[in-house]
């Protein structure tokens, strides 16, 4: 199965132009913990889709789901309701351990150095709706977590429909155990004056593959995205994230930060397509990256396609250490080179967390930063 595969595909030998994983085993039901705020409508129809759309992660997942026929979330906010944020609509999975790795690439390593084919359990998938009719608004938080050393194989696709001048703020948390393969797909059809904002943390597991994709159709729709995220150990991400511009003065912000250490690799591909016909449109897209130790991999593919004249697309990547200045302004200061590291480190992450509207959300996750500081302590 491919996924996160690239619209504009660039040189083969880079290896950047979309992630590989086997066809996934059976599918079952994954359910949510559901906090509903008052005024959101939930439904869940048997293998009915209300709009199909493109998504980050790409057509085959999209078939896949189709065809296991499981039950859809749909959650809808009707026009003219407006949720306040501390109302925000909660959806919480939790990842079992099924007690063995799914291996996306067909083989698992033991400790005696011999292979054996992956295994063939059932992953656990769920698809989830939002629809925003014209005027409405809502914040929606969707957690995707497991124990820590929890295994196992799960996805979730959330297709997201924002009517006019509707406002979705989207936060997503992925989480899951170090042993896990997990799959985060998103698509959003934006009309005109619809706002999406959108903020992805990407925390742990083993492969995470995540993708995005934004159509802003209407004039003036407007969609911008802040990703973290922390890749630690042997940790694999490929992360997709596009913005396709078809309507007149749209426009769309794409950031990510992120930390790299141990032996963890990422791809992040980040497209801004601005076509025919979306004059006075404006794409922005960059990527912050610190390494933490020399033996991570990081490839970062920040790409603008443009067929339209009266435009404006920008991009660029900051990757590597930190500035040498500011380390000796640090060190000079009392503090140890490892310590100025995970300082800065902690800040990027905390910096998007505060971003969310939630406090709820916002709250637990930078508790939960502070006990295991404390913890190391």
């Amino acid at each position: 199965m491919k996924f996160n595969t690239l619209a504009s595909p660039t040189f083969g030998w880079l290896k950047m132009n979309g992630g590989e994983l086997l066809d996934l085993p059976a599918m079952e039901r994954l359910s949510p913990a559901i906090e509903l705020p008052e005024g959101v409508r939930v439904e869940k129809l048997n293998g009915v889709r209300v709009r199909e759309m493109r998504t980050g992660g790409g057509e085959e997942f999209g078939q896949a789901l189709a065809a296991a026929k499981l039950p859809v979330l749909i959650c809808t906010v009707p026009a003219g309701q407006r949720i306040a944020e501390r109302d925000a609509l909660r959806l919480s999975f939790k990842l079992p351990d099924e007690g063995e790795e799914y291996d996306p690439k067909g083989r698992i390593a033991l400790k005696s150095a011999k292979t054996v084919d992956a295994p063939a359990q059932a992953g656990k998938f769920a698809e989830v709706e939002l629809n925003l009719e014209a005027g409405s608004s809502l914040t929606a938080v969707m957690d995707y977590r497991s124990e820590e050393d929890a295994k196992g194989l799960a996805g979730v696709q959330t297709r997201i429909t924002i009517g006019e001048g509707a406002k979705l703020t989207l936060v997503q948390i992925v989480r899951p155990g170090s042993g896990y393969t997990f799959l985060n797909d998103v698509g959003a059809v934006c009309a005109k004056d619809a706002e999406l904002r959108v903020i992805h943390l990407v925390l742990s597991g083993k492969h995470v593959y995540q993708g995005f994709s934004s159509a802003m159709e209407g004039d003036r729709s407007q969609v911008a995205v802040d990703v973290g995220y922390v890749g630690e150990d042997h940790a694999r991400y490929d992360l997709n994230y596009e913005s396709i511009h078809t309507g007149k003065k749209t426009g769309a912000e794409i950031h990510g930060k992120g930390i790299l250490r141990g032996h963890a690799k990422k791809v992040f591909r980040d497209s801004i397509d601005l076509r025919k016909g979306c004059s006075g449109s404006e794409g922005n897209e960059t990527e912050d990256v610190l390494l933490m130790d020399e033996t991570v991999e990081n490839r970062s593919l920040p790409i603008i396609l443009c067929s339209e004249d009266d435009v404006v697309g920008n991009h660029g990547a900051t990757i590597g250490r930190l500035d040498e200045d500011l380390l000796f302004y640090m060190e000079s200061r009392g503090m140890q080179k490892d310590d100025v590291y995970e300082m800065m480190a902690k800040a990027r992450i905390d910096a998007i967390v505060r971003k969310i509207p939630d406090a709820k959300t916002r709250h637990d996750l930078l508790e939960l930063d502070d006990e295991e500081e404390r913890e190391e302590r």
